[in-house]
Parts: structure tokens; sequence; C-alpha cells
């Protein structure tokens, strides 16, 4: 949130109660904003634009994990490490909680981290509670795991967008990135959500094919956007291939797997493929403004405290307001502010070095979609 999103937004917030702001590069759109909820959004981003160790608010975004198992085995991704908290699926009851008790802030949910969403039978309950206390959501899937009637769920269920992470226009490609799935399933699965979203006369959550761009796969690009057209899905996005998932910084991760193109690299690199550091550190916020929920009700202040070293409370045992303003989290936002590197799952961040905003390298409306 930087001060000319905010005048940008200004007078959509004070006189027609809405919020339009992009995430991952989709259009959203809040509207009927209640008058809490533009104040909360006020307060908050003063911690956004000012150096306050204090909260001023409660969250306007969160990150929720509906499963930390997953079904496939892609490359450097945490949710293959049994050493990671919380490998389960999220209970229905957990997240109507969190939501009952920290909703009436929040504007948007992510609703995914290191798992796929999909494997939780609920996920479609959750979306739609969300949705009915007027809070976006966006998921992302793999989505090998579809039928016709959870096709039809999630396009009935007030979901404001599915990301679709394919990786590959042929199976040998796809298979480098999303081992144990399979391409052929996948499209399948894609053209059974199109057709379910055009039986509903085109409402439902905009459908976002996704290629996260790396070595082995960077001279599709062109055929993974053709496709996507023929698929008939409304937004084609590349994404980053990011080594640093579990929060280890490898340069020899980044010789494999970074593109040759530079256009598609996250970050730049210096000799020995160490990355360059000339574009600065992430000034992250997110201990102020995000709450990351595990499956087991563990609330944190981003997805990568994957062992959970800085835990701010259980959403099963306490209040949310007991969480976001105890005196432990509050302890640790001081010393996040003071210097974030004392915090391992900090000190390799993605988003450090990174040379774009954001995580998306580009997206583009197909096929007419509004």
């Amino acid at each position: 949130m930087k001060i000319n999103f905010l005048i940008r937004n200004g007078f959509n917030l004070l006189f027609r109660k809405k919020l339009v702001f992009t995430f991952d590069r989709i259009l959203l759109t809040a509207e009927n904003l209640s008058r809490k909820k533009r104040w909360n959004l006020l307060k908050i981003g003063l911690n956004r634009l000012f150096p306050i160790a204090r909260t001023m608010g409660r969250p306007y975004m969160a990150h929720i994990s509906p499963s930390n198992l997953c079904d496939l085995n892609c490359r450097l991704c945490p949710a293959k490490d049994e050493t990671t908290r919380a490998r389960m699926l999220l209970p229905l009851d957990t997240f109507k909680k969190f939501v009952d008790e920290a909703g009436d802030t929040l504007i948007y949910i992510i609703l995914w981290s290191w798992g796929e969403p999909i494997l939780n039978p609920d996920l479609s309950k959750m979306i739609r509670y969300a949705a009915d206390r007027n809070i976006l959501t966006v998921t992302s899937t793999n989505l090998n795991q579809l039928n016709e009637s959870r096709a039809e769920e999630l396009i009935h269920s007030g979901l404001s967008a599915l990301i679709i992470a394919v990786d590959g226009t042929t199976e040998e490609s796809y298979a480098a990135q999303r081992a144990g799935g399979s391409l052929n399933r996948v499209l399948n699965n894609v053209r059974m959500l199109v057709e379910a979203k055009k039986a509903n006369g085109g409402s439902g959550p905009l459908l976002n094919l996704r290629m996260v761009v790396s070595r082995d796969n960077e001279h599709e690009v062109e055929k993974f956007r053709e496709m996507a057209i023929k698929l008939g899905v409304d937004l084609v996005s590349y994404k980053a291939f990011s080594t640093r998932q579990d929060g280890s910084a490898d340069p020899e991760n980044d010789r494999r797997f970074a593109p040759r193109q530079e256009r598609f690299r996250w970050y730049q690199y210096g000799r020995g493929f160490r990355t360059d550091t000339g574009k600065g550190k992430y000034r992250c916020r997110f201990p102020w403004t995000k709450p990351t929920l595990f499956p087991d009700g563990e609330i944190i202040s981003c997805e990568f405290d994957l062992h959970y070293q800085h835990a701010f409370g259980n959403i099963n045992n306490c209040h949310f307001d007991e969480i976001w303003f105890s005196p432990e989290a509050e302890d640790f936002r001081k010393r996040f502010q003071q210097n974030r590197d004392r915090f391992l799952f900090c000190r390799n961040c993605v988003y450090d070095y990174r040379s774009f905003d954001g995580c998306v390298l580009s997206a583009e409306r197909l096929n007419g979609s509004r």
C-alpha cells in the first residue's frame, strides 16, 4: 500500500465504499465496505507508510492454508518437507472461528500456502462463508484433483479468482515442474471449469492459467498463451521461479533453475550466480497487515515461518485479537523492524533484491473477458 494507492482510492473509499486493487496482477474490486473496514484500512495504512513498530489496526488481508498436504512433489517446495508444521487439512470450524473473530476488517483472503487447497473437501464452504461476509477470496491449485460436482461448487462458491498452476505445454515440461501430476488431466479439468462457468452465465471466479517460468519451460511461453486462449480462461500470467521457497539461498539452485532470458528472472545475478543485491531488501509489513493461519490453528507472521520459530498464538485456544495485539506479537514487530535478519526465515526472503514488484512477471486478459 503506497501513498499514490491511497490517494487514488481515497474518493472510492470515502464516498463509494469500494476499493480497487490488484493481487498477483489480478484486478479485484471490494464493494459495499463497512465503515469499520474503511476506517481500519486507513489506520493500518499508517503501518504500511511509516516505520511505526506498534500495530495501528487489525489486518485487512489474511493468508490461510486450507491444506498443508499436497498430491504432487514439486521441486524446492516445502510441502514435501516432513518437518514443515501442520501437515494436515484445515478444519472448517477453525476457519469459521478465524473469520468470525477477524473478518469484520478483512477485505480479502489468500486461500493457499504449502499444500493443495482442493484436497480439503470443505474448501467451497470456506469460500462461501467468507463471501457471505463480504470478503474476497483467491486460491491457487495444481488442479489434478477435480470432478464435475467440485467444479460446480467452486464456480458457485463466491470465489473471486482461481489461479491454475500448469507450468508447461507438454507432458515432459510439465512433469519437470509438477512431479506426480498429469498435464492432460489438468487441461481436462480446466475445460470442466470453463464449461461450468459458461453454464452459470459467465458468473464465477476469474480463471487464471499460470506458468511458473524456469529454465525448463521458458521456450514455451508463447505456446502457453496460445493454450490458454484455446482453453477459454480469463487470464494468462507468468510467475518467476523462486529458488528460495524453503528460506535458503543456494547459487547452484539459481544456476540450475533460473531462466536464461533475463526478462523471466526474479533476480539479477553477478559472478557465480550470486544474487545482485543492488535492488535492496524488501520493505516487508506483513507482521502488521497479514496474519498467516496454518491448518492446526497456529497464527504466524509469515508463511515462511515453517517451523513456528516465532508463532503469535493458536486461534483454537483464544480470541484472534488476543493473539494479534499480544505482547509477544508486538515484541516481534519491534525486533523485526529493528533488524529482520535476526529471524532465520527472513534472511533469504524471496522478495529481497527482486528485479520487479511482486512475484508475477506479467499477465494478460484473454477472450474479451472483463
